[in-house]
């Protein structure tokens, strides 16, 4: 069975809708929420919830500790064998994930995601990510070139993870090293997770199928400031510079590498137009780039 791993901060106005997408998720069984030291009325919200259903399990950190480690968290009390994060103001489609899980399973896969969908305003759109196929497909991909080529095309909130696959490395040990090797708050903990079992080469799937709907905001953790801050182009470049080594990549990948997260610093905002903390990481990742140039 499958385990769904919500971390949250202050969202009991979205929160309903994430529960009630996963509750109707037939290969569901435990719904973990990590109340990140909310000041709302999360817990009371939760608290009459779990009245209608035993699956949801409640647990609130003692302080802020961001989402990263809350989703850590909550996988360390997950009790199943398989788990997929659900962001606390996204949502699935049930009986798409239900079929995403039958995938998984049918192909013995470490990792299957599926597509994501886009809300904007009332409406709900096909979004059409550079990286995505347009046909399933089992293990016949070149996952850790092409997210990094591509950038990060798997949803986090659409992908299931056997469990077998992170429980060995994935703890708060792992994610506080993270943080320090970056110098700071790091948010692409989805991100690092995902190149990090491709550069593992574990076995990787895609179900061809809309299976979550993702409902973007200026003030997310991946919204408009994310990008203006520079912060967007200065992960990408560390996640490039942790994982590179002993790849052997073709001029035209590294240019294309180069292109996307070059272009990510573009959008970065005058008022942050001086170097900062995490500037670094993106001047070390050029100096990779033309060092592996041939």
């Amino acid at each position: 069975m499958l385990s769904v791993l919500i971390p949250s901060y202050n969202d009991e106005k979205n929160l309903p809708m994430a529960l009630a997408s996963a509750l109707k998720v037939k290969s569901v069984s435990e719904i973990i929420v990590v109340d990140d030291n909310s000041s709302d009325n999360t817990q009371k919200l939760i608290k009459d919830l779990s009245s209608q259903s035993s699956k949801i399990k409640y647990f609130k950190n003692k302080k802020n500790i961001g989402s990263g480690m809350s989703f850590i968290k909550a996988f360390k009390k997950s009790n199943n064998s398989f788990v997929v994060m659900l962001n606390s103001d996204d949502f699935f489609i049930p009986q798409a994930i239900d079929e995403l899980f039958d995938y998984l399973i049918k192909n013995d896969l470490d990792v299957a995601y599926g597509r994501m969908a886009i809300r904007k305003e009332s409406d709900i759109y096909k979004f059409n990510h550079v990286g995505y196929k347009t046909y399933s497909y089992i293990g016949n991909r070149d996952e850790f070139k092409d997210l990094l080529i591509f950038d990060m095309y798997m949803p986090s909130f659409g992908t299931i993870i056997k469990k077998k696959s992170i429980n060995s490395f994935y703890n708060e040990k792992y994610y506080k090293n993270l943080q320090k090797s970056y110098g700071g708050y790091f948010k692409a903990h989805d991100y690092d997770l995902f190149i990090n079992l491709a550069k593992q080469k574990k076995k990787f799937g895609f179900l061809n199928k809309t299976v979550c709907v993702w409902c973007p905001k200026e003030k997310s953790q991946s919204g408009l400031s994310y990008f203006q801050s520079g912060e967007a182009s200065y992960e990408s470049a560390f996640l490039f510079n942790r994982y590179f080594k002993n790849e052997k990549f073709d001029n035209l990948s590294l240019n294309l590498i180069y292109k996307r997260i070059d272009e990510k610093l573009k959008h970065k905002s005058t008022k942050n137009f001086f170097k900062d903390k995490f500037s670094y990481h993106y001047d070390i990742f050029v100096k990779n780039i033309n060092e592996l140039k041939t």
